[in-house]
């Protein structure tokens, strides 16, 4: 084998495995098995809103998610927004620590 087949076989690998990475990155925890104390990535759909919390349902169940925004910063969801929360779960319920909405916006929540 020469330099050229091996630099043509090692470029092919790479392009293999990048989709594979991005796919990765973009792994969505259902809620019905969320672990305790890791940081991760859920999205659903905003189905109740409360004072510093709201209801969010993926489809595979639905959990509090306890948010309260940086100061200054408005939450600014509504009922039926889909949105993607990172944050960890604990006692049955998802402390976030940032939520993106469906536009994009990132909405950065105040850690206690």
């Amino acid at each position: 084998m020469n330099f050229k087949s091996t630099g043509i076989i090692l470029t092919t690998l790479a392009t293999l495995a990048i989709p594979m990475a991005v796919q990765a990155q973009k792994a969505q925890t259902p809620i019905g098995n969320l672990p305790n104390s890791r940081l991760m990535s859920i999205s659903g759909e905003v189905t109740q809103l409360f004072h510093d919390e709201f209801l969010l349902n993926d489809g595979t169940g639905q959990i509090i998610v306890e948010a309260e925004p940086q100061w200054g910063q408005p939450m600014n969801l509504s009922v039926g927004e889909q949105v993607t929360v990172v944050g960890r779960y604990d006692d049955n319920e998802f402390e976030a620590f940032s939520i993106t909405n469906s536009q994009g916006q990132t909405i950065q929540i105040h850690d206690d």
